[in-house]
């Protein structure tokens, strides 16, 4: 991270711009991010600088791009409470891939990528995101990544739809950091442009996890942003079956509603519904948040989580960089 920086401070005017990475070569950028949390709660009070990450991406022709990036999760962290600190310095594989774009129906990405499904999962940096916290949904019901390949781009049949398919038929590539090991998944979205402000999709797959048994889901989301205001709605069913074990249903949806009341500020608000059967699990959260942007590229956010146990209650406050 010093190296990079230095080359950063060390490159001519025009060459690095914050938040769009230092251009070192016509067809090769390098960029990063980071993040840090603060979290207090019962029995809970801590710092963590959560998220280092190095990013290397370009255009290596008309068609061909491609993008890498390791990141270490909890890279350092102090518990106030115990007075004790951690640290997590060895990096992983979060992304990598490459992308050929055969034409505007058609994109073919091979690697380590982000799973296509619904709009949280779609936005794994902390500083492009609404809150420090992701709903349950986008963290344990379905795979983060797929390790395989992806098909993308608009239908034939009309430019308002875009689909997405995507196969994994192999491990992980660097699990470090996956939430659920597989070593088979697949699957389908659809999102249809319904106007300018609003749009609805949906997924549907099935995922084999590792000694576990396999899960299919179905997924719908919707989108509605005009203005100062945008409201986000998704929902998922998930039915587990193992050998010798009967078929096991979980659920979650969450609506989110965000009102920018000023160019660099924010309210959010949202109300979540969580439950799995396989531990008889219900859990019900609510997150009120605000969020500062002196610029687009840094975030400053602070929320208070509510939960039905209210032994998690908690307040997180955040600061990330895309640089």
């Amino acid at each position: 991270m010093s190296l990079l920086i230095g080359q950063f401070a060390q490159a001519q005017e025009g060459d690095y711009q914050l938040g769009l990475g230092y251009k070192a070569h016509e067809k090769f950028t390098l960029g990063g991010y980071f993040s840090t949390e603060f979290s207090q709660g019962e029995d809970l009070k801590e710092f963590v600088l959560d998220d280092v990450a190095l990013l290397a991406y370009g255009n290596l022709s008309e068609n061909i791009s491609f993008l890498a990036e390791i990141e270490s999760v909890g890279f350092y962290s102090y518990d106030f409470e115990t007075n004790s600190s951690d640290t997590n310095t060895r990096p992983a594989i979060e992304r990598f891939y490459a992308d050929y774009k055969f034409s505007d129906y058609a994109t073919f990405r091979v690697g380590k990528q982000i799973t296509p499904i619904g709009y949280w999962n779609l936005q794994p940096i902390n500083v492009l995101r609404e809150t420090t916290s992701s709903p349950r949904l986008s963290r344990e019901m379905f795979p983060k990544f797929v390790t395989g390949l992806q098909v993308s781009g608009f239908t034939p049949l009309h430019e308002s739809i875009r689909y997405s398919v995507y196969l994994q038929n192999t491990g992980d590539m660097d699990a470090k950091y996956v939430n659920i090991a597989v070593d088979q998944h697949y699957g389908f979205t659809l999102e249809k442009t319904l106007s300018e402000s609003w749009s609805i999709g949906g997924s549907a797959g099935r995922f084999r996890e590792i000694n576990q048994g396999s899960t299919r889901y179905f997924q719908l989301n919707s989108r509605f942003d005009k203005g100062p205001y945008t409201v986000l709605l998704e929902g998922i069913v998930d039915y587990h079956t193992a050998k010798l074990l009967p078929k096991v249903k979980s659920s979650s949806i969450y609506t989110q509603f965000e009102y920018r009341f000023r160019p660099r500020h924010a309210v959010i608000a949202r109300a979540e519904s969580f439950r799995d059967d396989r531990i008889s699990l219900h859990e019900k959260i609510g997150v009120l948040g605000y969020s500062y942007r002196p610029q687009f590229p840094i975030s400053l956010k602070l929320e208070y989580q509510w939960h039905a146990d209210s032994d998690n209650n908690r307040l997180v406050g955040s600061f990330s960089v895309l640089f």
